[in-house]
């Protein structure tokens, strides 16, 4: 096989162990939060858990494969054709069915959110709702629709039934549950997931629990501007005029209820005040950043005779 060839397949192939890596993270968390002390962690502690251990397979793989290639094209003799064993080719096949299945799940979760928006917006008009300053649609839905759609220039949807049903204070509460959501950048996190690499149902599950994480992180925020106790009587409101299934944009943080249970939330919109805790999204950075210095500078040449092995594996 040429160098050129053989890179591209431990590209691949790194791609396919850094995935199987990133899930051993995905199954870990995933089993801590089944375990009582999960509870007890603070609200952005544990959503910071579950975006990290759901990314972990794109983290993994966007550090681990340029270092590969760093250590392959360092080390590897110049223009010179190797013979390749079985198990590099076959993990270069799955590296690529897992690329493929993850620019699909991107691009169709993309699709059908600007499919929903522009759909509201054809049978909505713009509106304006106490406390958003953002673009706002009122649509026409059978379910309570609250939803914010975008990244960069959020809009805010909601349905005329919902206007009916609340009054003015009741709806500044939920846009300032809403505007949590932007603060805390929701819809970029729910981004991510689309792109990253998943396997079985175990990072599904993380993605709910991170839902339902992000729910209780705004209801904290709504509370702390003073819109606890508004906003869990409008979400008793809402609550009462939902029926079936929410019409959920995938890249949007919407369902203003269904995440978590209706009387959970109320009553932990209605206990004294708490802060939410501290975000940790920083520290996985910090941990992969050092770490990938000292391989850069230290431990390419075991990087390489780690990429050979591979390549030399089933001969």
């Amino acid at each position: 096989m040429s160098p050129g060839a053989l890179a591209a397949c431990l590209a691949l192939a790194t791609t396919a162990v850094a995935v199987a890596a990133g899930h051993l993270c995905v199954a870990l968390v995933g089993s801590a939060t089944r375990r009582s002390a999960w509870s007890r962690l603070g609200a952005r502690t544990r959503a910071s858990l579950l975006v990290q251990a759901r990314l972990a397979p794109l983290t993994l793989s966007v550090v681990g494969v340029p270092l590969v290639q760093l250590a392959f094209w360092r080390f590897e003799p110049g223009h010179q054709s190797e013979r390749v064993g079985v198990v590099l080719p076959l993990l270069a096949v799955i590296g690529v069915g897992l690329l493929v299945v993850a620019a699909r799940r991107a691009w169709r979760s993309l699709w059908a959110t600007q499919r929903m928006a522009r759909m509201w917006r054809r049978a909505g008009e713009p509106g304006q709702i106490p406390g958003w300053r953002g673009p706002v649609w009122i649509v026409r839905t059978p379910f309570p629709v609250v939803a914010v759609v975008g990244v960069g220039r959020a809009e805010l949807y909601v349905s005329q039934a919902v206007l009916r049903a609340c009054d003015a204070g009741e709806l500044a509460a939920i846009a300032a549950h809403e505007r949590a959501h932007v603060a805390e950048h929701d819809n970029l996190t729910r981004m991510l997931f689309a792109l990253a690499p998943a396997v079985g149902r175990a990072a599904e599950r993380l993605e709910h629990a991170w839902a339902a994480t992000a729910e209780e992180i705004a209801d904290v925020q709504a509370r702390a501007t003073g819109e606890g106790v508004t906003l869990a009587q409008a979400l008793t409101k809402v609550a009462r005029l939902a029926v079936g299934t929410a019409p959920a944009p995938p890249l949007a943080m919407s369902t203003l209820v269904g995440h978590d249970s209706l009387e959970g939330r109320v009553r932990r919109l209605l206990e004294p005040a708490q802060h939410p805790g501290a975000m940790l999204r920083g520290w996985p950075m910090a941990a992969v950043v050092p770490a990938g210095l000292v391989a850069l500078l230290w431990g390419l040449p075991a990087i390489y005779d780690a990429a050979e092995f591979l390549v030399a594996l089933g001969r």
